[in-house]
């Protein structure tokens, strides 16, 4: 089995995965709770499953963009597992996690998803998917944009807005004249699930991040204010 672990947003959770199938899933959305729940939520997952973390096949780990302070936690979770147990670890696009969600609901077929994160003023976190055969391909880098500057990105193509950024943007496309809906309100947070399931389709692929050198995606700069 392989354990996702979401703490880049508000969402603090933990699932487990298993032949393309979700088999146990913690989760909870409240800010500010993320290193004190997090331990309980993955062990809840743990004990449901019957296994030991020395029992899983990997680790998949949102690493952002999103809450700088959240992502630091889930990736030193992830880390602290991998060099316990030797599991492998792999490292999953929040914003690509956002977009499999509405690919699993069923909610966008075959077509285009803009997921947005909010990046606080007029910014927000956004990367373009195309949808083919329930499977996401990046169209562009994850970037930290304007609002403005959503309607370049999507081209005139029509696109389906997920994400908690999905209202702000989705002004700007409106005022762009862009073709667009925005996901169902219910589906636009990313999930644990699609993390882990992301995640095991990346190491039946072969592929695995360095426990070492992996470091969150945080796309703006990180500042630590010191007193």
């Amino acid at each position: 089995m392989v354990l996702g672990i979401e703490t880049a947003t508000v969402v603090c959770g933990a699932a487990l995965v298993h032949d393309g199938a979700v088999r146990a899933i913690r989760e909870l959305q409240q800010p500010h709770v993320h290193a004190e729940r997090l331990p309980g939520l993955i062990g809840s997952v743990l004990q449901e499953a019957g296994i030991g973390p020395g029992g899983l096949e990997g680790v998949a780990v949102s690493t952002g963009p999103g809450s700088f302070t959240g992502l630091r936690i889930g990736l030193s979770t992830a880390k602290g597992l991998v060099f316990a147990t030797g599991t492998p670890l792999v490292s999953v696009s929040t914003l690509e996690a956002l977009a499999m969600r509405l690919v699993r609901s069923g909610e966008c077929g075959e077509g285009w998803i803009l997921a947005v994160l909010d990046a606080r003023r007029d910014e927000v976190y956004a990367q373009l998917f195309r949808v083919s055969d329930d499977r996401l391909e990046p169209a562009d880098e994850v970037r930290d944009l304007t609002t403005d500057r959503l309607a370049g990105v999507i081209a005139q193509r029509p696109v389906v807005v997920t994400g908690d950024g999905a209202e702000k943007a989705g002004s700007a496309l409106d005022v762009a004249g862009c073709m667009f809906r925005l996901a169902p309100a219910e589906l636009r947070t990313c999930t644990a699930a699609e993390v882990g399931l992301l995640g095991e389709r990346m190491l039946r692929s072969g592929l695995r991040a360095d426990p070492v050198t992996l470091e969150p995606q945080y796309i703006k700069e990180f500042f630590l204010k010191v007193r």
